[in-house]
């Protein structure tokens, strides 16, 4: 028999305290992890029947593996209801608890989902002008200003939320376009490309702006302006709400001779057309609960864009654009919105025409300016809205309606007040439209009826500073 040593003893002794004390660790910790969290055993997907169950997976925020804090739960499945519903992939996705296993809060989920349908036929009457109240006042609703045709969208081509867009349209504005976007390449899923095209020709076009009333050049047997391009896309999503996407666009322009006599600076130096690539980056981070009609959440925006790369050398332009939004919940049945959206143009040379537009286009409106525009290199506007649900429900049609998928209808009606500040312009108004470099304030208040998630109809009254008021309809669709 051979006696070690006592320290040899006592190094044997410490090691065996030691590694019990180190495998005891994970227990303790997992038996914590256990009491203040549950572990999601398994995730099981009911009521898909194109989607893959990829796409859906991707846009949860947990899987089979996870831990959550309890005190989180709650808020996490309600977030992951709101990414399924963003995905406009369904009318409805509920979240249950299949199985809850104690000792070790081991949970198993129930995603039930109805799926919308995803094919859209659907015929074009479009106005020609920038919005239906424009074309209801101004033009007295004249209907030879009314484009029809058809557009063929599919919201989920391969079951993998790939949008597949045809369109095609005739009348006072020609045009033909297409596109393909794929948002889940890669192991991951977090990479998208996209590609598309679009010809257009307009027998009339906004050639100038003065007294920031838009000012028109038409010819009814021949087209004024025509224009085609090409696009293509790359994004990238690490995680649920953040993208990025990089996008590259060539383009050419024309327009008939005497909109270059009318206004040299149309294109500059009195063009007749214009050729040039554009480069696009964008950083979204859109945490809205409701990307339509949001309730709860926030929605920022950074965007880069440079017209013209130096290929055609007739186009020079860049844009920084930022936009913020904040959806604030006062209880369940009101909610404060603010927001703020700034555009800023590094380069101070005169642009083109249409490349000098700020207020009255897209997305930059103010409440109680609707019949106007303001052109800038520059704009700055601000909102404030607060509002209130009435009645929320659901109706349900009868088996008559073929469609699941359309036979029950979730709406709510709303009470909806706003306040819209803004300023917009640069060194090139030349004294003729009054409300540019000029700060604005606008309000409305009126009535709002949503169906689904994704579809506002309004009626609301506007009043402007200039003492102006109005009653304007307000339509808002996904398709």
């Amino acid at each position: 028999m051979i006696c070690m040593p006592p320290f040899f003893q006592f190094s044997k002794l410490y090691f065996r305290l030691a590694l019990g004390l180190l495998l005891s660790v994970p227990a303790i910790i997992l038996a914590q992890s256990s009491a203040d969290s549950i572990y999601v055993e398994e995730v099981l997907l009911i009521g898909h029947k194109r989607t893959k169950p990829g796409v859906i997976y991707r846009e949860m925020g947990f899987g089979r593996g996870d831990y959550i804090a309890i005190k989180d739960l709650e808020e996490k499945v309600a977030e992951t209801r709101a990414n399924l519903m963003n995905t406009g992939l369904f009318v409805d996705a509920k979240i249950k608890y299949e199985d809850w296993q104690s000792p070790g809060n081991r949970v198993t989920f129930r995603v039930e989902m109805k799926e919308t349908w995803y094919i859209y036929p659907v015929p074009i009457f479009r106005l020609a002008d920038r919005n239906f109240n424009v074309w209801w006042r101004d033009q007295n609703r004249d209907l030879d200003r009314v484009n029809i045709g058809a557009k063929f969208t599919h919201y989920n081509f391969s079951g993998r939320r790939d949008k597949l867009r045809a369109t095609f349209q005739y009348g006072y504005t020609r045009k033909y376009g297409g596109s393909y976007r794929y948002p889940y390449l890669g192991k991951k899923k977090n990479f998208g490309v996209g590609l598309g095209f679009g010809i257009s020709s307009q027998r009339e076009q906004n050639y100038q702006t003065v007294d920031n009333q838009q000012l028109f050049y038409e010819d009814r047997d021949n087209f004024v302006y025509r224009s085609w391009n090409a696009f293509g896309s790359l994004s990238y999503r690490r995680k649920l709400f953040l993208t990025q996407r990089l996008r590259l666009e060539v383009r050419r322009d024309r327009v008939v001779d005497s909109i270059a006599i009318l206004n040299p600076f149309f294109f500059r130096e009195g063009r007749r057309s214009q050729r040039y690539f554009k480069l696009e980056y964008e950083w979204t981070n859109d945490r809205r609960d409701i990307r339509k009609y949001p309730w709860d959440g926030s929605y920022l925006r950074f965007r880069f864009t440079k017209e013209g790369l130096g290929i055609f050398k007739e186009r020079d332009g860049m844009t920084l654009r930022g936009d913020y939004r904040k959806f604030t919940p006062l209880g369940k049945k009101t909610s404060l919105n603010t927001s703020i959206a700034v555009k800023y143009s590094p380069i101070r040379s005169r642009q083109p025409f249409l490349e000098n537009r700020a207020i009255g286009f897209g997305s930059d409106g103010l409440v109680g300016y609707q019949f106007y525009v303001v052109d800038g290199l520059d704009m700055l506007i601000l909102r404030t809205g607060l509002r209130r649900e009435l009645i929320r429900s659901k109706l349900t049609l009868p088996k008559i309606v073929f469609l699941d998928a359309f036979r029950s209808i979730p709406f709510r009606i709303l009470v909806s007040t706003q306040i819209d500040q803004g300023w917009a312009g640069g060194p090139y108004n030349e004294g003729r439209n009054p409300l540019a470099n000029k700060w604005l304030v606008g309000g409305s208040a009126g009535l709002d009826l949503v169906l689904y998630y994704d579809m506002v109809f309004g009626l609301q009254y506007h009043r402007n500073q200039l003492g102006e008021d109005v009653f304007l309809l307000k339509l808002d669709f996904s398709l």
